[in-house]
């Protein structure tokens, strides 16, 4: 008798450690939290603009999940985050503008990256940027930074879902992007084809 109370003792804790595990993996430690940070950068208002502005314009498409891209993530001494970007490798289908053989094995920075923590995942994006999703094709318009790596210029509206399968994109409440891509798609229709 006392072996069996024992034993139902054992299996309820188990079952409650159980429990409580499988609650932290599933609602805590795979949550992912997201943190909006203000940013400065050079802004262009019109698709004239950012076209010009722009070393690089492509159309493509991401190569992989964004949580299995490259992230690069540094810290202050004291721990804080002193930078955080995701690079991005993209599947090149048109050079609007720029060298053709830097559309070839295209890596280009995000203004965004997630990494984990026991209290779950941290998603931190500048100035409302959301990331480009595998498989969406997109026109991005990059320029180069001090080591020759392409990025995204104009945060949130210096890329454009051009198959509707990124809503995130296309939902966007930035009506300077929803300006730029109706001047991108009526006055540079042809090119984006």
């Amino acid at each position: 008798m006392l072996l069996k109370k024992k034993n139902v003792i054992i299996s309820f804790v188990l079952a409650f450690i159980l429990a409580a595990s499988g609650y932290y993996y599933f609602a805590i430690y795979n949550s992912v939290h997201d943190v909006y940070l203000a940013s400065d950068y050079k802004g262009f208002s019109s698709a004239e603009a950012l076209f010009s502005e722009a070393e690089l314009v492509v159309i493509g498409s991401p190569i992989k999940d964004f949580e299995d891209r490259k992230l690069h993530l540094t810290r202050f001494s004291t721990g804080h985050i002193e930078d955080i970007v995701t690079f991005t490798e993209i599947k090149v289908e048109k050079v609007l503008k720029g060298p053709e053989e830097d559309g070839v094995d295209l890596t280009v920075i995000e203004p965004i990256g997630i990494y984990q923590t026991f209290e779950g995942k941290k998603r931190i994006a500048r100035a409302g940027y959301t990331e480009m999703k595998k498989g969406s094709q997109y026109v991005i318009f990059l320029s180069k930074n001090a080591f020759g790596q392409y990025g995204v210029i104009n945060m949130q509206a210096g890329k454009f879902n051009l198959d509707g399968t990124d809503p995130a994109d296309i939902l966007a409440e930035n009506s300077n992007k929803q300006t730029i891509f109706t001047e991108l798609t009526t006055n540079y229709a042809q090119e984006l084809k």
